[in-house]
């Protein structure tokens, strides 16, 4: 990657059914400079990707954001609502990136 951050953006339209190639992707995943975000389109169920945002051990740092659409979608100002799901987490994860020497430079 030269050093230089991405984001991954992957639209699912349901649950995989066989996650361990998937755990091996994110936890490789972690040692570039890549944000990964799932969003869910389909009707799910969802719980193996939430269980993917908040608890796969072995990452560098925490490098995937899954967000849920049809939950978002129902909200009022739904567009505003998506784009900070779907974004919230990418400061904090350019940050640890930087931190760890993954971008080659610190600010």
């Amino acid at each position: 990657s030269g050093n230089k951050f991405h984001i991954l953006v992957i639209i699912a339209d349901g649950q995989m059914e066989v996650e361990g190639p998937t755990v091996s992707a994110i936890i490789d995943a972690s040692k570039l400079p890549l944000s990964i975000v799932l969003v869910g389109v389909g009707d799910g169920p969802w719980d193996i990707m939430e269980e993917f945002d908040d608890h796969l051990p072995g990452r560098k740092f925490d490098n995937f954001q899954f967000v849920d659409f049809h939950s978002i979608r129902e909200t009022r100002n739904n567009e505003a609502a998506f784009a900070l799901a779907a974004l919230m987490e990418i400061p904090v994860q350019y940050k640890t990136m930087e931190e760890i020497g993954y971008l080659g430079y610190l600010w």
